[in-house]
C-alpha cells in the first residue's frame, strides 16, 4: 500500500515491500501487451510504424531504468574476480557523462548521429523480428521475455548461479557418500586382515 506525506511542498511516497511483485507482473504484462500491439500493427501492413514504436519503447525504457538507478552495475562490494572491472566500467561511464556534458555542439551532433545509427540498427532487428513471429501470443511472450532481461539483467545470471550451486552441492553430497563407503570398505578390509 502506498502512503503519501506532504513535507514542505514535497510529496514523499513510501511503497511497502510486498507491492514489488505486483510492480514486476504489471511491467511484464505491459511490455507483453506493447509487443502484441506492435505485432498486430506489423501484420496489418504497418510494419515500419510498429518497429519504430517498439524500438523507441525499448530504448526509452532502458534509458529511464539506467537514469533512475533501477538497473546498472551492482553497488555492493564483493570478492568476485570482476571487482576491478566493475569499478573500471563505473569510472568509464562517469567519465563519458562528464565528457559529454562539456562537449561542443559539433561533438554533440556526432554523438546524436551515433545514437541514431544504433537506434536504426535496433529498429531493423526489431522489424525483422516482427516478421518472424507467427502468433500474437508468441510475440507477446517474446516482448515480455525481452523486458524481463532489461528489467532484471541479473535474472539469467542468478538462475545459472543457483543451478550451478545446486549441482555443486549435489556433487559434494555424492563425494561425501563415496568417501563414507570407501571408509567402510577400508575398515572392513582392515578387520578381515586381522
Amino acid at each position: 500500500m502506498a502512503k503519501g506525506k506532504s513535507k514542505g511542498g514535497q510529496v514523499v511516497v513510501n511503497i511497502e515491500q510486498n507491492n514489488r511483485i505486483y510492480q514486476i507482473i504489471a511491467t511484464l504484462l505491459l511490455c507483453g501487451a506493447i509487443g502484441m500491439v506492435a505485432y498486430a500493427l506489423a501484420k496489418n501492413g504497418w510494419l515500419e510504424i510498429a518497429a519504430t514504436m517498439l524500438t523507441m519503447f525499448l530504448v526509452q525504457l532502458t534509458t529511464l531504468l539506467f537514469k533512475n538507478g533501477i538497473i546498472g552495475l551492482p553497488e555492493k562490494q564483493d570478492d568476485s574476480a570482476f571487482k576491478g572491472t566493475k569499478g573500471l566500467l563505473r569510472t568509464m561511464a562517469a567519465d563519458f557523462r562528464e565528457w559529454q556534458a562539456r562537449s561542443p555542439i559539433w561533438r554533440l551532433a556526432a554523438l546524436a548521429t551515433g545514437y541514431t545509427l544504433a537506434f536504426m540498427l535496433a529498429r531493423s532487428g526489431i522489424s525483422w523480428a516482427l516478421t518472424v513471429f507467427t502468433n500474437v501470443w508468441i510475440a507477446g511472450a517474446a516482448a515480455a521475455f525481452l523486458a524481463s532481461l532489461i528489467i532484471f539483467p541479473s535474472l539469467i545470471g542468478n538462475a545459472t548461479k543457483f543451478l550451478a550451486s545446486r549441482a555443486t552441492e549435489s556433487k559434494k553430497r555424492e563425494q561425501s557418500v563415496e568417501d563414507e563407503e570407501k571408509e567402510v570398505v577400508t575398515k572392513t578390509f582392515d578387520l578381515d586382515q586381522e
